[in-house]
């Protein structure tokens, strides 16, 4: 009895050694969880609240893909990239788009260039664009001297966020320097001005210091937000908007100096940038003009595409962007694979994108002079009309043809209308535009790089100085205000931080080219010579592609900025989301323990046999 029981012991003894081994499982790092929500347009849940964890870097688009799927996304393609207009089967329809929420806070980017934070709630809701927001607020920063820092109104809030998520997403979380303290958070710094000695940013509501932090005041419909840097002496009557007892002296409009060298750099690393990115035909215009290099695969790319769309395209926007693409590149527009874009434009629906389908349609008509039959649908005076009959009384113009103007939309009319400047009925129009443009620079209205760019371009293009005179105040122009916004790899942001995006620097590459070619006197970045034509086989007629003439809404908010082409050296990640992989912790041991058990039966079995035998 006590020989088995010694048996039995050494049995444990040896499973004990060979369990000594295991490991202790190592658990993955704590994921960022995040949570996505996508409401109709009666606030319906389309998709409830969803939690998911987010990976490295992961942004808002792939948070909504992740939590749908990608089959349940419907896209349209747009001037600007593919626009979202179905979630779920849900779709936008006319005067309808798909906005974008952070935290309950109207995002100010795309939900591809918005990195989510661990803890962000991001919500898409379908949206009548014609009809006010339920709830607004405004921000405003101003600094030491109570100079305007940022200014952005009618933000639109849903849910209950509060002000420092305001000033978090309105600005961009990277421009928010904070503290965490035992009285909640403390601003350290707003767009680089840091909060030193005896300064600090004082909050205030609807002018007044609130008697809260920000992060403990919940937004209220038509809140004012400012935050103003101040010290702990204040001088009496000042208030959080900026306003002082002491009446301030308007000053004349300063110059502002950038050197031709300075532009010529901004521009050599703004077309580094772009070749080492995503190249489409915004970038081919810029790096034509500029005098680079145009990567090889860009137009066999695009014969490519008009092959497998059969040169047909439902939105004009693209028909005309191909056609300024195919022409910068060296190739003719009229019959590319051929495909005759330009009579497709000039045939085609151009009023179906509001306003920016047909100024578009006039710069890709003029932009190598092609000639129109009178017998088109749009010839280049209709198209002057169409548009100047519908300028607001303020000078300015809405893609929507309403009443509230916008400054993209009023720059690109003026880029389109400026080879016609001279002409009855138009120069008036013109200068009113530029008036609109002037005043809303100097009301600070000008807030983002996209827009500024966009002035940038119209001006050029009018052969007016967008740097001085009118574009200029406290010793900088608008061109300068441009170069504030490009980082250090060339690219630019779209409204301060250091992330550079593609669809951000076509714009400022743009505008930077445009506001060479104007220093230089070597005419508009939208115009072109057609390539000779050499002495060749018969070839077939050009086709007209089939246009499509049904009238749809424009959706508003850009989703994922995508690009056709793509540079041939860089790596692109695929849309598709696969999850987000835990590190692989595993080992054999569970194995090797099963294994060693076996064995131990098998010869525990063997040993009795053997000495039953022996008894």
């Amino acid at each position: 009895m006590l020989k088995r029981k010694n048996l039995w012991m050494s049995l444990l003894l040896v499973f004990m050694v060979l369990t000594s081994g295991l490991q202790t499982p190592v658990l993955a790092a704590e994921a960022k969880q995040g949570t996505v929500t996508v409401l109709g347009l009666d606030s319906t849940a389309v998709v409830p609240e969803k939690t998911l964890p987010l990976g490295e870097k992961e942004t808002a688009a792939e948070a909504l893909i992740d939590a749908v799927g990608k089959d349940n996304l419907e896209y349209t393609d747009t001037s600007y990239g593919p626009m979202l207009t179905g979630i779920n089967g849900v779709k936008a329809g006319e005067n309808q788009f798909w906005a974008f929420f952070i935290n309950g806070i109207s995002a100010q980017v795309g939900p591809d260039s918005y990195v989510l934070q661990n803890g962000d709630k991001v919500t898409f809701r379908l949206t009548d664009f014609t009809k006010p927001a339920n709830s607004s607020v405004s921000l405003k920063i101003l600094d030491d001297k109570k100079n305007t820092v940022a200014e952005l109104s009618s933000i639109e809030v849903i849910g209950s966020p509060n002000a420092f998520q305001l000033l978090q997403i309105a600005l961009g979380t990277d421009q928010v320097g904070f503290e965490e303290t035992q009285y909640g958070k403390l601003i350290t710094s707003i767009k680089g001005i840091k909060a030193e000695g005896s300064n600090y940013w004082a909050f205030y509501v609807d002018g007044k210091m609130a008697a809260v932090g920000a992060e403990g005041y919940q937004l209220q419909k038509g809140n004012q937000i400012s935050f103003q840097l101040e010290s702990y002496d204040p001088a009496p009557g000042d208030g959080g908007n900026g306003e002082t007892t002491t009446p301030t002296t308007p000053t004349a409009p300063t110059t502002g100096t950038i050197t031709a060298q300075d532009l010529q750099t901004a521009v050599n690393s703004s077309s580094a940038y772009v070749l080492k990115n995503e190249v489409g035909e915004w970038q081919v215009i810029a790096l034509k003009q500029a005098g680079k290099e145009i990567p090889k695969n860009y137009l066999t790319d695009v014969q490519s595409v008009l092959k497998e769309k059969q040169g047909k395209f439902s939105r004009i926007t693209d028909t005309e962007r191909y056609a300024l693409g195919i022409l910068a590149a060296g190739g003719n527009p009229s019959n590319a694979e051929g495909f005759n874009l330009i009579e497709a434009i000039y045939n085609g629906n151009v009023t179906k994108q509001g306003l920016n389908g047909v100024a578009y349609a006039l710069i890709a008509l003029d932009s190598a002079n092609f000639s129109v039959p009178s017998s088109a649908q749009w010839t280049k005076e209709k198209l002057i009309s169409y548009l100047t009959d519908r300028q607001n009384r303020d000078g300015g113009w809405a893609w929507d043809e309403s009443t509230t103007s916008d400054i993209d939309t009023t720059a690109m009319i003026l880029t389109a209308l400026a080879p016609f400047k001279d002409q009855a009925g138009v120069k008036e129009k013109v200068d009113a535009a530029i008036k609109y443009l002037s005043s809303q620079y100097q009301a600070s209205k000008i807030d983002n790089s996209s827009t500024a760019a966009q002035v940038i371009i119209a001006l050029s293009s009018l052969g007016i100085d967008s740097n001085t005179g009118d574009f200029s105040k406290d010793n900088s122009g608008l061109v300068q205000y441009l170069l504030s916004f490009q980082n250090k790899d060339g690219g630019f942001d779209w409204q301060g931080g250091d992330t550079s995006d593609p669809f951000t620097t076509s714009q400022g590459i743009q505008a930077l080219v445009a506001y060479q070619l104007f220093t230089k006197e070597k005419g508009s970045l939208y115009h072109f010579n057609l390539p000779e034509e050499t002495p060749a086989a018969e070839t077939p007629a050009a086709k007209t592609p089939a246009v499509d003439t049904t009238k749809t809404p424009q959706p508003t908010t850009v989703v994922v900025e995508t690009k056709t082409k793509t540079n041939s050296n860089t790596n692109t990640n695929s849309n598709t989301q696969t999850g987000h992989a835990l590190p692989n912790t595993a080992t054999n041991m569970y194995n090797l323990l099963a294994i060693g058990i076996l064995l131990l039966i098998a010869g525990s079995y063997m040993y009795m046999r053997q000495r039953k035998l022996n008894a």
